[in-house]
């Protein structure tokens, strides 16, 4: 069913868009143009960090779904979300990944500081309260967990910082004029930056910590 939209007068949804794996997303049509559609699941707490997030990218010249306000002036109704369609297409070369890795950095680097997402909590915390939003270490085997926590000890000296959460391809716009979109920032968060920069399409980890030691040694 579509989302109900009647809070945006002039606001339509067309079609579903494939993926989000935990909001539904529609793709719609607004009075100013092409619009994203989503339902959001978090509480109002969570979303309204998010959405504030958001806007503070916008501001700070990141590349972000900007938020169409309600009639009333509202960010949401009902964990409904309009915003801006960013049309591109997913990185697909080594020169792409780049580009995506550099900005992610920059996110990490100008939102050091910012206050943690309700409900989250940093890796180096799960250890002892064992749970953050959807990641639960009492839902795994005893030898799994063990190895999770293993990993997130050998980070838990990284500075947390503002996280993307989910940089997959279709979360990711190359736009005709080479700038990097960063869409569907439901999964982020305060954590290590580990959480970006490990599954990216090169060594973005690597290449970040030879920035690092370059900037120490200067």
């Amino acid at each position: 069913m579509p989302p109900d939209v009647r809070a945006w007068p002039g606001v339509s949804p067309i079609e579903r868009v494939e993926g989000g794996h935990r909001n539904e997303v529609w793709r719609g049509t607004s009075p100013n143009g092409q619009v994203a559609i989503r339902s959001s699941r978090r509480s109002s707490e969570s979303l309204a960090w998010e959405l504030d997030l958001v806007e503070r990218l916008g501001a700070l010249g990141f590349l972000v779904p900007r938020v169409a306000p309600t009639a009333d002036g509202e960010p949401e109704a009902g964990g409904v979300v309009v915003q801006e369609w960013i049309e591109g297409r997913e990185p697909s070369t080594i020169a792409d990944w780049r580009l995506v890795a550099a900005e992610l950095c920059r996110l990490h680097v100008v939102m050091s500081g910012h206050p943690q997402r309700p409900g989250c909590v940093p890796v180096a915390e799960l250890a002892r309260r064992g749970r953050s939003v959807d990641a639960d270490l009492a839902a795994l085997p005893d030898d799994v967990a063990d190895d999770v926590l293993a990993v997130f000890a050998s980070v838990s000296d990284d500075p947390p910082t503002v996280v993307h959460g989910d940089p997959g391809p279709s979360n990711l716009r190359i736009t005709a004029d080479g700038r990097v979109g960063l869409l569907d920032w439901d999964e982020s968060r305060v954590d290590v930056e580990l959480h970006d920069l490990s599954n990216l399409g090169i060594q973005a980890r690597w290449r970040r910590d030879r920035v690092r030691r370059a900037d120490h040694r200067g």
